[in-house]
């Protein structure tokens, strides 16, 4: 009870409604006046992922009377939150969410809070070992992008240490880290012909950030086949390691940062569209 005391205190003096449990907040808990304007929020609309892929969940009209798609029928979607607010239907009262769908905003409607959850990511920064970091790439939802990209090396083995370095890299200044020579930074790649930084790999993923996958990387693989990295040369690179730093569109600050299930105007405020890659060899 002393913690939960402490941490309503120190909530008061950056947010203006109470503390609640995701997915768990019961009618009497909720602030009457709670609402979410991403018009009024440092990061925009907020990006969230199904709690279930599996699990039927609706969207409905603002009245609550009719059903307007099924998000399990969007299972590649994230679900960008615009709007949100306690509503009272059938007198129970719960926050319900204004969201569109990322693969394509036409899909939208209000879905009850408790079946999304923020999306999130984390910097190769925040991992210590390489298994951990290589199953955080493998099975979390954030790391779509980057499974796809991987998949175009498909001999390549993913490096931590350099997925760090790509993580701090840019077209402006790249890192290098001293273990490896004979960097490619495919960042900087763009279309035959274009001499514009807008059109690199690392602008494009960035631009794009949360669309659907397929037609992303087969943009970049486009870009990598004509800079002389068709498929056979990707596929003969086993002596290269790659690193990725993926966020396309999550935020990037830590979980334990959210002090509430909700949107939040003064907490959301770091959506990353990043994408960084890195191929080199071991020094």
């Amino acid at each position: 009870m002393n913690k939960l005391k402490l941490v309503l205190i120190l909530l008061t003096t950056i947010v203006s409604f109470a503390i609640v449990t995701a997915g768990n907040a019961e009618a009497n808990q909720l602030p009457a006046n709670y609402s979410f304007n991403y018009h009024k929020a440092q990061v925009g609309a907020v990006p969230y992922k199904a709690k279930s892929a599996s699990q039927s969940a609706y969207l409905w009209n603002y009245r609550h009377t009719k059903r307007l798609h099924n998000i399990k029928n969007y299972a590649n979607s994230n679900w960008y939150v615009f709007y949100a607010k306690a509503k009272k239907y059938n007198n129970k009262r719960a926050v319900y969410y204004y969201v569109g769908a990322s693969a394509n905003f036409k899909i939208k409607g209000w879905i009850w809070s408790g079946y999304l959850t923020r999306l999130l990511a984390k910097s190769p920064a925040n991992f210590n070992t390489e298994s951990t970091f290589i199953n955080y790439v493998k099975t979390d939802r954030s790391q779509r992008l980057a499974r796809a990209i991987l998949k175009l090396f498909p001999n390549t083995q993913l490096k931590l240490d350099l997925s760090k370095a790509a993580a701090t890299s840019g077209n402006w200044k790249p890192t290098l880290d001293p273990n490896y020579t004979n960097y490619i930074n495919v960042n900087d790649l763009k279309p035959a012909g274009s001499t514009q930084v807008s059109d690199d790999i690392m602008w494009y993923l960035s631009k794009t950030a949360g669309k659907p996958i397929t037609q992303r990387v087969n943009h970049v693989k486009r870009i990598l086949n004509e800079n002389g990295y068709p498929d056979e040369k990707r596929k003969s690179m086993d002596h290269y390691y790659i690193g990725i730093a993926s966020f396309d569109g999550a935020q990037d600050g830590p979980e334990s940062y959210f002090t509430t299930p909700y949107p939040s105007v003064l907490l959301d405020d770091s959506q990353n569209n990043s994408t960084l890659i890195y191929l080199a060899t071991a020094k």
